[in-house]
């Protein structure tokens, strides 16, 4: 377990370097074209996560053994193998197939000696069980379900301080797989495993009281449709180390809980597959101050790949490294899109903040690449903007106007809209190379870009292109020592064109009002005059003295 932890920590932190060092596309084109990420990243977050045996199927193969179900109790067909009765247990590796319906039956592999795989065929299985799990593993190497045709697994034990707590429980390595279908219901948690719990194929439906799928050490999904339904998390990875970990390769996963959707101590990875998750309700619900209802919650995240769609009350995503290479994310939240207690940082992939308080929140924020687009009520992106009035918790950066944060761009595409700030940060921001839009407040309280006051504070750009508009009141232009940016005023409404003849083909259609403009771009030239034109209005920017030009009174 530690082994592969460290493996899928050692790719996050990989991903994270590089961008440290070094689709949601918004209406911008520039020079004809329209302005792509180069995602030069990828993480293979799954490599080694599974085994030839995680998806062996075995249905072709002679069983060792046939376990009958019948009324309220089950017949082995080998008693050298296990024993028959309302527990109807198995002792040694092999092949065993399950058939018929029973009531107050609990299948139960002992292996004392861990002797090696065991595989349970589920054909056509129907059990309830009022007291127990359906399936119980208390000592094994391995246990790997397959099912075929239909199965059917209720366990209606209310008793939380139960010892075995979920329709299937497992102290040891869990793998369900199979071509058939598995639907577990439970008035407890849906399937329980002390320690790896894989999905590797078969459709898989969970309908629990508590928690969906609860692991000790992991839960990988590397196939198979799964839908959960919970009445608390939807999937849980916690142990004494905090080292539980989360990892989606493929398939396609659907989780609708109560609590958070997915809540892992260390890590959350995605390489490939489709997940959807829907906490408290949605986005359209208000955050429950009582509980935790964001969509992922975790220490490292790291996208490679794959889509993943989060609705949520309180955070999208709540972790403290975020990362992202490749893949696709559309997150909608009451409260903040992306939270990281410290990092997040994007060299490719796409991202779509559709709703939220404020989009991206950290105390470091750093884009290499990508696609992004992000809506906010307040500021788009905040780069340690002081404690956040939307969040149940504060982060050890949010100490009010002494913050300290730092926000880069080096490359991809950036939209923000927001009604607050929409570039934020109470430290310094430069920006060298990528495409900015930023359509910013319509009231004098915010500004589309905003930096620190300290003296060290600085807004640079040395590359890429920027247009950012906003109000008035506290608009600012980019620090003398960058390129030539220019601020004016000029306003429009929605639907307003802005064009500027700097010969670079830039062009965008405004969906909100605005009355100042800042623009800058490596096509702008000291010693020439320029005109940046706003529905057929212009306004003339002369670079004939310098590289900074305003004609926006008391601004910088």
């Amino acid at each position: 377990m530690m082994t592969k932890m460290k493996k899928i920590s050692a790719v996050f932190l990989a991903l994270l370097l590089v961008f440290f060092l070094s689709s949601c596309n918004a209406s911008v084109t520039q020079n004809g074209t329209t302005q792509a990420s180069d995602a030069s990243v990828t993480a293979d977050a799954a490599n080694a996560a599974f085994s030839d045996g995680d998806n062996k199927d075995v249905t072709g193969e002679t069983p060792n053994a046939e376990i009958t179900l019948s009324g309220a109790e089950g017949t082995i067909s080998d008693t050298t193998r296990g024993s028959s009765g309302s527990v109807v247990t198995v002792t040694s590796k092999g092949i065993y197939r399950v058939t018929g319906s029973a009531e107050n039956v609990t299948i139960e592999i002992n292996d004392a000696n861990k002797s090696g795989n065991v595989y349970l065929v589920l054909d056509g299985v129907t059990i309830t069980n009022n007291t127990s799990p359906c399936i119980l593993v208390s000592n094994a190497d391995k246990v790997i379900i397959e099912t075929v045709g239909s199965n059917s697994l209720t366990n209606a034990n209310t008793d939380q301080n139960a010892s075995a707590d979920g329709a299937i429980y497992s102290e040891d390595d869990l793998t369900l797989f199979g071509t058939g279908s598995l639907n577990v219901t439970s008035s407890l948690h849906g399937v329980v495993c002390e320690n790896d719990l894989k999905i590797t194929g078969g459709t898989l439906g969970i309908d629990a009281g508590l928690i969906g799928l609860k692991s000790g050490d992991s839960v990988r999904v590397g196939g198979g449709s799964i839908i959960i339904k919970a009445q608390h998390d939807g999937i849980q990875v916690k142990n004494d180390e905090k080292s539980g970990y989360f990892l989606i390769e493929n398939g396609v996963l659907t989780v609708n809980a109560g609590y958070d959707g997915i809540s892992a101590d260390a890590g959350f990875s995605a390489a490939e597959g489709t997940l959807t998750i829907t906490a408290g309700g949605g986005s359209e619900n208000v955050k429950n101050d009582s509980v935790s209802q964001k969509g992922i919650k975790c220490n490292d995240l790291a996208v490679a790949g794959g889509f993943i769609n989060v609705s949520s009350p309180d955070d999208a995503v709540n972790c403290k490294y975020f990362a992202i290479a490749g893949g696709n994310l559309t997150l909608s939240s009451s409260d903040d899109g992306i939270h990281a207690d410290s990092a997040i940082a994007v060299s490719g992939g796409e991202i779509c903040v559709a709703k939220s308080y404020e989009g991206f929140e950290a105390e470091t924020i750093a884009i290499a690449g990508g696609n992004i687009r992000i809506y906010a009520s307040d500021d788009g992106v905040n780069a340690a903007g002081g404690s956040d009035t939307s969040s149940q918790e504060k982060t050890p950066w949010q100490s009010g106007d002494s913050s300290t944060g730092s926000f880069s761009v080096s490359g991809g595409n950036l939209y923000v809209n927001a009604d607050g700030d929409g570039l934020d940060t109470n430290g310094s921001f430069t920006v060298s190379g990528g495409t900015v839009i930023v359509e910013g407040p319509t009231d004098n309280g915010n500004g589309a870009l905003d930096k620190g006051d300290g003296a060290s504070c600085t807004a640079q750009i040395t590359g890429g292109t920027v247009l950012a508009l906003g109000s008035e009141g506290m608009a600012i232009n980019f620090d003398s020592g960058s390129q030539c940016s220019a601020l004016v005023r000029l306003s429009g409404g929605e639907g307003t064109t802005i064009t500027v003849d700097d010969g670079s083909g830039f062009t965008f259609t405004t969906s909100k009002s605005f009355s100042t403009v800042v623009y800058s771009s490596p096509d702008l030239a000291k010693g020439k005059t320029y005109t940046i034109t706003a529905g057929g209005v212009g306004a003339s920017i002369d670079f004939s003295k310098g590289l900074y030009y305003s004609d926006v009174p008391a601004m910088r």
